[in-house]
């Protein structure tokens, strides 16, 4: 007679947890580079941003799509 154990994985609530907070670090991580690359851009003279093929409207478009990798742009 033989003798078998099933082990089935089981999520715990830390993995859950870690997850959640994992997230919400790069969250936080974003918003910031998002925030100081929108500074940056403001402080560039048009003749720059003209340059680098920023229009002065678009500043937060552009830094939007370079931090968050062309999602779609929330306001």
């Amino acid at each position: 007679m033989e003798y078998t154990n099933k082990v089935t994985p089981q999520s715990s609530v830390f993995a859950g947890l870690f997850s959640d907070f994992a997230e919400a670090r790069v969250e936080q991580f974003r918003r910031r580079l998002f925030s100081k690359t929108v500074n940056e851009l403001r402080r560039l003279s048009d003749q720059q941003l003209d340059d680098i093929g920023v229009p002065r409207e678009q500043i937060e478009r552009k830094a939007y799509e370079s931090v968050y990798n062309h999602r779609p742009y929330r306001h």
